[in-house]
């Protein structure tokens, strides 16, 4: 630690609008003439394949022999002599660092500019001429750098390449003000007032290039020195390119924290890194912990003290004197060694619903059903591979090439998903869905005002009445939350079992049997499905079947289990209304293969199921239930549906006039509906 090499050096991709604005030749000028202002150390590399480059005659050089990636079995050994003799250099001493030699080449850019960061050190600045590279596959690489310039010209095909990069950047939600439009080729009666163009309202302007005649223009490569008029033009953006890589400098070294306490120090993460690996190792010489585990029960009670000694001598060796600034890296690197790193802190956040982890440098939370940014970051790939694995570790799941996503929970039933390359394009991506710690009921909802007294008792007297009810929903709708509130309403002398694919439901009975379904082992064998676990369930001789969420075929055993004795089991199902579930259901069934009517898989459905519950999203976050509707038998060939209560906007459910076909069977728990006699629960 303390290094003073650079490891926060920017890195400036230059890009064109579209192909001809002259990018290439600007990034190689521009460096030339920034080198000569500053007197900084430049390091230019290049993604075009050599024998096509335009970029070696443009800096005055000769093509390289050697590309960047042959570098990587030195990676750890390199010195500012190792680059000097492996890339030429321009005269101002610019190094010309080529990713790749060959067209032919399987060129990833996100894999390249990482190997990028092992020369990082040995620079002040990096760009990176992305100039013959997709907008695509440029932005998919967007989180590797600092900011971007962005090439057009003032003519009708570049502004409308530039507006549709600005809805590639806007689609996947990154920072327009991370690229700064640079207008080449400003011919005299077009409007070079970048700040006038509809098309760049979003985008900070780094400067327009005025055109000075076809042998000034930036489109022609100038192979020694460039004209004094031209070096004149760019000398201002100079300027601003400078501006530009110390804001980046002065904040890209700032742990994911900011600032800590009142100290002002900032954290690197190449810190923690080296303070977690050097932990690691001391418990493992100490014969603490097995090598390449760092997981397990109790293990972090157990090991913590020890390690807090172990880095307490550490830090105090460290640059770092801030008594807040060292707890805080102790606390970080404590997770990182014990727990799931980054995440601990999101996860112990309880206005925290959803955790979503898109790579290792951008993570959405969402806070009131809202999504916001987090400030939160991972080092690398391989961090974020070290999590997932972590909490699949526990449950026996695994994720890998042969199996690159999969579902699983953490230890406080939260569910969360995992998508690795190739699959994901973006790095290892994470999802996790947090349950609230503590057991919610139907006042708390009442509460958040998801539902109503008079609809909480009608539903609390149709589980009672052991009606079969499907919990209905969109993705994060609350479907879960909901089926966790209903069976409260079970009695506690019967007896209940429980299937999901990833066990996350929390019944407060004790004579509750949980089953998880089970994926295949690495030979294919061993997996037990949903459909699998319902079969067998119905010989266990359960008073309930509850079923976490219907995806396929087991929805038809599901049904031949409601209409075969096993009344009042619940289940929820994705889909956007009742009629839509239903649908659904239909579809599902088909998937069980027997080649069914579906005159009969509907009335499979109608006698079945006797309530939907739809669970809904609103503008703004709220979860509500908007629909309870009652399914009132066939009429031809079609399942009628009646609207028990329905949302109004300000009021909440609004109890309808028409009372359940099961009526007589809600009077027998002591539930009537008002006006049909009895009291209202």
């Amino acid at each position: 630690m303390g290094s003073t090499l650079n490891n926060s050096a920017p890195l400036i991709g230059f890009t064109g609008a579209k192909g001809g604005t002259g990018t290439t030749t600007l990034c190689s000028l521009l460096g030339r003439s920034w080198v000569k202002n500053t007197g900084l150390r430049l390091g230019i590399i290049d993604t075009q394949p050599s024998p096509f480059s335009a970029l070696p005659p443009s800096l005055g050089i000769q093509p390289s022999t050697r590309h960047l990636l042959q570098l990587e079995p030195y990676f750890d050994k390199i010195t500012t002599k190792i680059l000097e003799n492996a890339f030429p250099h321009t005269s101002e001493g610019i190094a010309y660092i080529p990713l790749r030699l060959n067209d032919g080449e399987n060129f990833n850019l996100v894999k390249g500019i990482k190997a990028v960061g092992a020369i990082r050190p040995f620079f002040d600045a990096l760009w990176v001429d992305l100039s013959p590279l997709p907008p695509d596959q440029v932005l998919l690489a967007a989180d590797e750098f600092s900011s971007f310039v962005l090439v057009s010209a003032i003519e009708a095909s570049s502004l409308a390449a530039l507006k549709l990069w600005e809805k590639r950047i806007l689609a996947l939600h990154l920072d327009l003000s991370r690229f700064h439009i640079f207008l080449n080729q400003n011919r005299p009666g077009s409007n070079g007032n970048l700040n006038d163009l509809s098309v760049a309202k979003g985008f900070p302007v780094l400067g327009t290039c005025p055109y000075m005649g076809e042998n000034l223009s930036l489109t022609l490569w100038e192979t020694k020195n460039f004209p004094a008029i031209l070096e004149k033009t760019l000398s201002p953006f100079s300027e601003k390119l400078t501006v530009l890589h110390k804001n980046y400098s002065s904040g890209k070294q700032i742990h994911s924290q900011k600032e800590i306490g009142s100290s002002e120090e900032s954290i690197e993460m190449e810190d923690i890194h080296q303070l977690h690996m050097s932990l690691l190792d001391q418990l493992r010489r100490q014969g603490l912990m097995e090598e390449g585990k760092s997981t397990g029960d109790n293990l972090r009670a157990r090991l913590e003290p020890r390690a807090r000694e172990i880095l307490n001598q550490l830090l105090a060796e460290s640059t770092y004197r801030a008594r807040e600034t060292r707890q805080k890296i102790l606390e970080e690197v404590l997770d990182l060694a014990f727990g799931l790193g980054p995440l601990e802190r999101l996860l112990q956040n309880e206005e925290i619903t959803e955790v979503m982890v898109n790579g290792p440098s951008q993570v959405y939370v969402e806070k009131k059903g809202l999504l916001e940014t987090s400030d939160v970051r991972f080092m690398d790939d391989q961090q974020l591979r070290t999590v997932i694995e972590r909490i699949l570790a526990p449950i026996g799941r695994r994720i890998d090439e042969s199996q690159p996503y999969v579902d699983g929970r953490l230890t406080d039933g939260s569910r969360i998903n995992a998508v690795i390359p190739p699959l994901s394009l973006r790095g290892p991506v994470l999802t996790i869905r947090k349950f609230s710690k503590k057991k919610l009921t139907a006042d708390d909802l009442i509460k958040f005002g998801s539902l109503t007294h008079e609809a909480a008792d009608f539903l609390g007297a149709c589980v009672k009445a052991r009606k079969n009810i499907v919990v209905s929903g969109g993705t994060g709708s609350g479907k879960t939350t909901l089926l966790n509130v209903l069976s409260n309403f079970i009695p506690e002398n019967e007896r209940i079992v429980t299937i999901e694919d990833s066990a996350e439901l929390k019944l407060s009975q004790d004579h509750v049997v949980r089953l998880e379904a089970r994926p295949a082992n690495l030979e294919g064998k061993g997996q037990v499905s949903i459909r699998d676990l319902v079969i067998n369930s119905l010989r266990m001789r359960p008073d309930r079947i509850v079923v976490g969420e219907v995806r396929g075929a087991e929805a038809l055993d599901m049904l031949q289990a409601m209409n075969t004795g096993h009344d009042g089991s619940l289940t929820t199902g994705h889909a956007n209304s009742p009629r839509d579930i239903l649908s659904r259901l239909e579809t599902m069934c088909l998937f069980a293969g027997l080649d069914l009517p579906l005159k009969a898989i509907r009335e499979q459905i109608a006698r079945a199921v006797h309530l939907v519950v739809q669970q809904s999203r609103l503008p703004g976050g709220k979860r509500s239930v908007t629909h309870i509707t009652a399914l009132q038998g066939m009429e031809g060939d079609v399942v009628m549906l009646q609207d028990l209560f329905l949302y109004e906007e300000g009021k909440g459910l609004v109890r309808g006039n028409f009372a359940p076909a099961f009526i007589d069977d809600l009077r027998r728990v002591g539930y009537s509906w008002p006006g049909h006699g009895g009291r209202a629960g």
